[in-house]
């Protein structure tokens, strides 16, 4: 047997041996380097890109639920519905690469609750879908702490009840707090909240309070029902009503104070690469992309009826609230791996 033979051999069994989520990380330094150029990672930031692979495949099979889902409760018109799988196949992998790698480099970790979100939504224009990453309050935590101009001693963030006793201290020119719960199990109202950055200089500590019309002020123009509360669409029967939901407020409310303090941190301007803008401007249009394909599909459904009803979810659980919206069970979606 030749020796090209040979090593052609054992480059398809290597690749076979290899798991999904390393096909992965490979197809993404390779796309990376043909599209940005050199390309230097860590074990670490390597490990972090193999788990992006797992949360963004299990995003696309909720998302393909939802989407199947949708399709059936929609018009019989075939306009109506969305026929594009949300499948790796279907994915904009250029793109994909090039995000991917920029988060991994800043560290943030998709395996850790409220870190890091991958949000699939379809770009009309390419017809594919794009995949963007929503910061979680977990996340901007830890961008804060890592990149903070003043070294961090902790960060305390905290609900403000109607029966508590919260006043800030400013004593020495150190600023502090007391925080009294006088009766855990009957604490009142929701009245505001407070975050407090606490550094290791403590002349340099920090409070940010805000008053429950502050944090309701933050809800999104699109906010969930199922998250802070109020009224969503049901389907009964073919015929569309209304249904009234409690809601998490205390845990979305909980999120505003917690981004609000996190975003009050000044960043050390020596610590700020390509990564950190990348991701801070890819949030914004993760958000901005996402509401505006949902509004669109809505605007086009109703495009010739008299009342245009925008009802979208949470950005960061777009997946689950449109599965939600439907009474209508589904056998589980089978996606088809990636073929990297």
């Amino acid at each position: 047997m030749s020796t090209e033979m040979v090593k052609k051999e054992q480059t398809e069994l290597q690749k076979k041996e290899l798991t999904a989520s390393e096909r992965f990380t490979g197809m993404v330094m390779k796309e990376f380097q043909g599209n940005v150029g050199v390309l230097n990672l860590n074990e670490y930031q390597k490990q972090l890109i193999r788990g992006y692979f797992i949360g963004i495949d299990n995003a696309l099979k909720k998302a393909e639920e939802a989407r199947i889902n949708k399709n059936s409760w929609k018009s019989t018109k075939e306009e109506d519905k969305n026929n594009l799988p949300v499948t790796w196949q279907n994915v904009n992998m250029n793109d994909l690469a090039i995000a991917v790698v920029h988060h991994a480099k800043l560290g943030l970790d998709m395996q850790i609750p409220n870190h890091l979100n991958a949000i699939p939504y379809k770009n009309n224009k390419t017809q594919k879908y794009d995949i963007g990453f929503l910061k979680g309050y977990k996340g901007l935590e830890y961008i804060a702490t890592q990149l903070s101009l003043y070294p961090i001693r902790n960060i305390v963030v905290e609900l403000i009840y109607s029966n508590d006793i919260f006043e800030i201290v400013n004593k020495d020119n150190i600023v502090r707090y007391n925080f009294i719960i006088k009766n855990p199990f009957d604490r009142g109202e929701i009245i505001g909240g407070f975050g407090y950055i606490q550094y290791i200089d403590e002349s340099r500590n920090k409070i940010v309070t805000l008053s429950k019309k502050d944090i309701d002020k933050r809800k999104p123009s699109y906010a969930a029902a199922e998250f802070w509360g109020g009224e969503k669409d049901k389907w009964e029967n073919g015929k569309k009503t209304k249904e009234k939901i409690e809601g998490w407020y205390e845990e979305m409310a909980r999120k505003t104070i917690a981004r609000a303090t996190y975003n009050a941190v000044p960043i050390d301007p020596k610590k700020v690469n390509e990564s950190y803008a990348y991701v801070i401007e890819n949030n914004d249009n993760t958000y901005e992309n996402v509401i505006e394909a949902q509004v669109t599909e809505e605007i086009e459904e109703n495009a010739n009826k008299e009342m245009i009803d925008i009802e979208t979810g949470e950005v960061e659980n777009i997946e689950e609230n449109a599965s939600a919206e439907s009474n209508i069970e589904t056998s589980p979606v089978k996606n088809e791996g990636p073929s990297f």
